[in-house]
């Protein structure tokens, strides 16, 4: 068979994956220049403007994660902690004023490393202005309320019921640039209802779902660092929000880019705010009959300088559920990521795969791992049913996260191989799901093994399970199950007990199986994988001869080996015989059909009937024999006299060195006799 690799493109995502430098750097050196103008417009002739002074509060500021290595005013500037003051006396025409910067940002994850209770019963004073709705933010909209509460209904936990409420804000609102929402800050119960919206958008409805349950939330205003091709420019406004965390402080969430409790060194911090709607830049004036009219402000941005490597502190290891499957079959991906460090960590997984696959359900995939945990996520994977039957496919997978940390795996395909259901995928997948919500499963450990991976239906082969209680609870009643032959045991703690499970020998081919244990306190599972092979089979298939020849005819005798069984027929000898005569083939192993097809001509046979027959034995993996054959005659008819004399001569060759004696001492002596009888006859004419 022959075999072709499927190589693929790693998806773009937004921000990409592929361009982690972003990510990974430990610190980003930037250099930004804003500009911004006015025109003093007289609206009469004696109309002039004494004072003009602009207040402007969006700019970058000196934080926790980023350093100003150049702060330059044109013209001279008076830095206030949230503000930037210029002013002119007696300005005429046009005003310009700009500021030149170069800012430092520091990658770095706030470590909050023990679980806070929620709902939050207190908060310093300063912070409660941060759960109050305000003019963009309308946190107090019904709506809002109502799937707030929904989302963090029944959690503990204040990381968690924050994630849950990014990450459903985050997969329920798209990222849309119309005019309406990009020229307009809308407030967050429009997002909601609209679900769409653009960054600040997205982040005012994420801070509205927060604040209605109570959570404090800022909104943050900056720029950040993108490469979708939506934008002109990689480097531009942005907006994302910060949570606060009793004890630590304010932890940044971006539900755009899909960094929850971080964000990436691209992001400088320019304003804080209650509300995103605040104006950024102030302007006033004192004089008689002028105006003062002003434009948008300017903004570039240029990296100078990536420094160092910032390790993220996860590990991602992927599996396929089927290493091989039939086309049309459905398939099981499984992410183990773990978290490494002592502290909260949330991150987003991309699965990249060939175009020949399909996700059945969300791509993307949103995880928030608590300090040292381990978490599983799956993906149900349809394979595309119209792939060329002459070829085997192999198809990589690449899981990723938006560090650009990566594990891959792959499976195989090909035309003889078993067909996966969907519900036999499903049915893996819910287990899987199932044992992640029950609490008590990493209490018990399900270990169950098989003798061998392959064997043929005849071999008594069975599934050893050893099941232990490692908790502190008597665990009663449990349904240990395989196959759908299900055994009850109860398990004392630190008990262990052993179950075998026979195998249904009927079901030929691959199989990863679950092993699954299971009662209202425990889901557990297992897997064992093994191949069932049936017994090969040959059968003699398209016979095709004449019944009969004459002497200078050619004819062909033609046949086909068919493999008739899953399993390969190994050391396959086929030996054909004509009244005695022997021909011999060896086939190493029978993988596909094999058509045999013999020349002859009428003078190689014997006048009269010419017995054949085919005989072909063969072998298992184990050595075990098998046996098929064939048998027919063809005649050679309607011949002369002198061919006949010929057909003897000729099947002098073919006589073996016992008939050969023989008939050479009957010759010798019908040759004496012959002799002998003219002898005496001349002798008898002599008398």
């Amino acid at each position: 068979m022959k075999k072709l690799g499927v190589f693929f493109v790693l998806l773009i995502i937004i921000p990409s994956v592929l361009a982690d430098w972003f990510y990974n750097s430990q610190n980003i050196v930037a250099n930004i220049n804003i500009y911004g103008d006015a025109e003093v417009v007289p609206l009469t002739p004696s109309g002039y403007i004494d004072t003009a002074t602009i207040n402007m509060t969006f700019f970058p500021k000196q934080t926790d994660r980023q350093e100003l290595l150049k702060f330059q005013t044109i013209p001279q500037a008076e830095l206030t902690e949230n503000s930037l003051k210029f002013a002119w006396k007696r300005p005429e025409g046009k005003i310009d004023f700009r500021l030149n910067t170069d800012v430092k940002t520091i990658n770095t994850i706030i470590p909050v490393n023990q679980k806070i209770k929620f709902p939050i019963e207190e908060l310093p004073k300063d912070v409660v202005v941060y759960t109050k709705p305000s003019e963009t933010i309308d946190s107090n909209d019904e709506d809002i309320v109502r799937i707030a509460s929904e989302l963090a209904k029944g959690e503990n936990d204040l990381y968690a019921a924050v994630f849950k409420i990014a990450d459903w804000t985050k997969n329920n609102v798209n990222y849309n640039l119309s005019t309406l929402t990009a020229e307009v800050s809308q407030k967050a119960s429009w997002v909601l209802q609209n679900k769409q919206g653009v960054c600040d958008e997205l982040t005012s409805l994420f801070i509205a779902l927060l604040r209605a349950v109570g959570i404090p939330a800022r909104f943050v205003s900056g720029i950040a660092y993108t490469n979708s091709p939506l934008f002109p420019e990689n480097w531009g406004a942005h907006g994302w929000a910060e949570v606060y965390f009793p004890n630590y402080g304010w932890v940044p969430f971006d539900v755009t880019y899909g960094e929850f409790g971080w964000v990436d060194p691209t992001h400088i911090t320019f304003k804080e705010s209650v509300d995103s709607d605040e104006p950024s830049t102030y302007y006033n004036w004192l004089g008689r009959n002028a105006d003062l009219k002003t434009r948008k402000l300017d903004i570039k941005t240029n990296l100078i300088e990536r420094i160092g490597y910032f390790k993220t502190p996860l590990s991602v290891e992927v599996s396929a559920l089927k290493k091989t499957v039939n086309f049309g079959s459905y398939n099981l991906l499984t992410a183990t990521i773990e978290n490494l460090n002592d502290f909260y960590y949330a991150t987003e997984l991309y699965l990249n795969k060939p175009k020949e696959i399909k996700i059945v359900g969300n791509e993307l995939k949103s995880i928030l791992l608590l300090p040292r945990e381990k978490k599983k996520v799956f993906w149900l994977l349809k394979l595309d049913e119209n792939l060329d039957s002459r070829f085997s496919y192999t198809f990589p997978l690449v899981v990723s996260t938006l560090q650009n940390i990566s594990s891959e795996t792959s499976f195989t395909s090909n035309i003889r191989e078993r067909q996966v259901s969907f519900e036999e995928v499903e049915q893996i997948a819910k287990l899987l799901e199932e044992e992640k919500e029950k609490k008590y499963s990493g209490n018990v450990l399900l270990d169950c093994k098989i003798p061998k991976n392959e064997f043929y239906e005849y071999e008594d082969v069975k599934v050893y399970c050893d099941a232990k209680n490692t908790g502190n609870i008597f665990l009663e009643n449990a349904d240990i199950c395989f196959e759908n032959k299900c055994k009850k045991i109860s398990l004392g703690i630190s008990q262990t007990k052993n179950v075998t499970f026979e195998i249904n020998k009927s079901n030929f081919g691959f199989r990863e199986s679950p092993v699954t244990l299971r009662n209202e306190l425990v889901s557990k599972a297992a897997y064992v994988s093994f191949k069932v092979n049936d017994m090969p089979k040959i059968e003699i298939e398209d016979l095709g001869f004449p019944i009969n020849v004459s002497y200078n005819e050619n004819f062909t005798i033609a046949f086909t080996l068919s493999k008739k069984s899953q399993s390969n027929p190994k050391n396959i000898e086929v030996i054909f015989t004509r009244n005695g005569i022997e021909k011999k083939w060896q086939i190493n192993e029978l993988i596909e059909n094999r058509k045999f097809v013999l020349n002859f001509i009428g003078k190689q046979l014997e006048y009269g009937r010419n017995n054949y027959k085919i005989n072909v034995n063969y072998y298992d993996g184990l050595k075990k024999s098998y046996n098929v054959n064939k048998e027919f005659s063809i005649s050679l008819a309607n011949i002369t006299l002198w061919q006949r004399f010929l057909l003897w001569i000729n099947n002098l060759g073919n006589i073996s060195l016992k008939s050969a004696t023989i008939m050479l001492f009957v010759v010798g002596i019908l040759f004496i006799g012959l002799v002998w009888w003219v002898v005496m006859m001349k002798k008898k004419m002599v008398e």
